[in-house]
């Protein structure tokens, strides 16, 4: 078809409160998906790819259709449509494909933030049954393409391909996905979508038995280091259609961010897309982590609107849940510190009889009333809330773009307080301070913390003094919500042993052993031999 010299006179804008679609006549796709966020859409994000090189009529669009019909295939794509039917809210293209078919495209925005209601309709002009699709090639379908231009990849969630079952969510990263060119039909489904770590695109059937439908080998093209395109959408099921007769399909497609709120209002199942942990074994998790946001969601709304603020109400109630478990920690640290001298006596005394070290090691501990594995259980403890804060503040939509105070403008990403373009390495080159505080305050939360044993060698004291140091390397380009959220924690540890010193600074009291009582087969001997001793004095008397 004949190019425009003027593209944008191709181009048709519809818009709401939540999204500003551009569609082009060519294929009838959409050529722009902007998300409107912020206050008047401020901070707007537009989820398709932009192929600056590739005109409209080679580039790939998101609401192309595919018809399995070797003579139309995904040809309509490339064909300028007519508009014949346009609102403020909707648009409806036509294509007159000779004197077989017309085919029509209709988009409607919906009163459901983010949601874009699709119908398209295929009309026989002939004068005999037409069948579209066969037992297993789909009719047509309804794809997005070529990927979603989120711009969040390097998020702890990867972008995920997500077939939506009633008994669940099959899922496949992105990354991984391998289909022929052409396409392939995969399992049934409710809808199917594509989620990034802040948005999800997804499409659902309003019509019964449609599958899941992908093309495009991502895997095949990263690793030969080109561009990652891919087609993602519902196949239709075969449908037969009469002579003038029209056949109509309608679909619901959510462009919008991945958060729990605005999921819940596009369709009943959809929330089912928000996850922080895929894999079932860590169901437990997931929830968790979403029980934390939802403690941060509170504060912020509640208390001040501020969510780097938030992270430190969090933290705090977190802290006071594990108070209890903490002293006890403390407390058996002290009497381990206590016990040293004792412990060291035992080893040089059955330093080359390790058996019996241990027994009488364990012996002491008995007497003493005193668990030398304690100390390590509120540790233990929080790795996993650590763990689900992590993955939570990664990846929480409301962090995106969150500021907290001075510099600190996205508690999604590092801090990046000073931009440092001479450091050699690239990860370095902006000065992230709150790792380096976090680190200080761990190492000085070491100096205070009273140690679990004797007294520390010159190796464990180096590794004691580096792991700080390694774990502010390791949180250094993590988002300054995650520093901010292990900085707060430590900080409060050594408000914590300043005021809880006095409480566990207790000497050790010996606890009385109890000797264990006998067997009844061994008692009911020792009391028949007394009585056997009894009956021979007797008759000696």
């Amino acid at each position: 078809i004949p190019e425009q010299s003027d593209p944008a006179a191709d181009e048709i804008t519809l818009s709401d409160g939540s999204l500003a679609l551009t569609f082009t006549r060519i294929g009838a796709r959409l050529k722009q998906a902007a998300v409107l966020l912020g206050d008047n859409g401020q901070n707007t994000i537009d989820l398709v790819p932009l192929e600056e090189a590739k005109r409209d009529t080679e580039a790939l669009y998101p609401f192309g259709l595919r018809f399995s019909d070797p003579r139309i295939l995904d040809g309509i794509d490339l064909r300028r449509f007519d508009v014949v039917d346009q609102s403020e809210t909707s648009i409806t293209f036509a294509l007159k494909l000779g004197s077989q078919a017309l085919v029509q495209k209709t988009f409607r925005l919906s009163d459901r933030p983010n949601v874009v209601e699709v119908e398209v309709v295929y009309t026989n002009l002939t004068d005999t049954f037409v069948s579209l699709g066969s037992d297993i090639e789909p009719a047509f379908c309804l794809n997005w393409a070529p990927a979603v231009a989120s711009n969040d990849d390097q998020k702890g969630i990867k972008p995920t391909f997500i077939q939506h079952q009633p008994e669940g969510n099959l899922t496949e990263t992105v990354a991984k996905m391998s289909f022929p060119r052409e396409g392939k039909t995969l399992e049934p489904v409710d809808w199917v979508a594509v989620r990034s770590a802040y948005f999800v695109i997804a499409i659902r059937p309003a019509f019964e038995n449609a599958r899941a439908w992908a093309a495009g080998d991502v895997k095949g093209a990263l690793k030969a280091g080109g561009t990652p395109n891919y087609r993602f959408g519902v196949a239709v099921p075969r449908f037969e259609v009469g002579s003038q007769k029209t056949e109509t399909r309608a679909f619901q497609v959510y462009i919008g961010p991945n958060q729990q709120a605005t999921l819940a209002t596009a369709w009943d199942s959809l929330e089912d897309a928000w996850r922080f942990f895929e894999s079932p074994k860590w169901a437990w998790m997931d929830w968790f982590s979403k029980k934390l946001l939802g403690l941060m969601n509170w504060f912020y709304a509640s208390v001040y609107a501020n969510y780097g603020f938030a992270i430190i109400f969090v933290t705090l109630v977190v802290r006071l849940c594990m108070l209890p478990l903490t002293l006890k920690s403390m407390r058996s640290m002290k009497r381990m510190q206590q016990l040293a001298p004792e412990i060291e006596a035992l080893k040089e005394k059955y330093g080359d009889n390790q058996q019996e070290m241990s027994r009488k090691m364990t012996e002491l501990y008995r007497e003493r009333g005193v668990n030398p594995v304690a100390g390590c259980f509120p540790l233990l403890l929080q790795m996993p809330v650590f763990i689900a804060f992590y993955r939570m503040i990664w990846n929480a939509y409301e962090l995106r773009g969150a500021p907290f105070i001075l510099w600190i403008t996205d508690l999604s990403e590092p801090d990046q307080l000073l931009h440092m373009p001479w450091m050699p390495f690239q990860q370095f080159q902006y000065l992230n301070l709150i790792p380096i505080l976090m680190a200080g305050a761990m190492l000085l939360n070491q100096k205070m913390m009273p140690t679990s044993g004797p007294t520390q060698n010159p190796q464990q004291k180096v590794m004691m003094t580096i792991m700080p140091v390694f774990f502010a390397f390791i949180c250094y380009n993590m988002a300054s919500g995650t520093s901010l959220y292990i900085l707060t924690s430590t900080l409060l540890g050594i408000v914590q042993q300043k005021f809880t010193r006095a409480a566990t600074d207790e000497e050790v009291k010996k606890k009385k052993t109890v000797g264990k009582g006998q067997h009844f087969y061994t008692a009911a001997k020792s009391r028949q031999r007394q009585k056997q001793r009894e009956t021979r004095r007797q008759k000696k008397q």
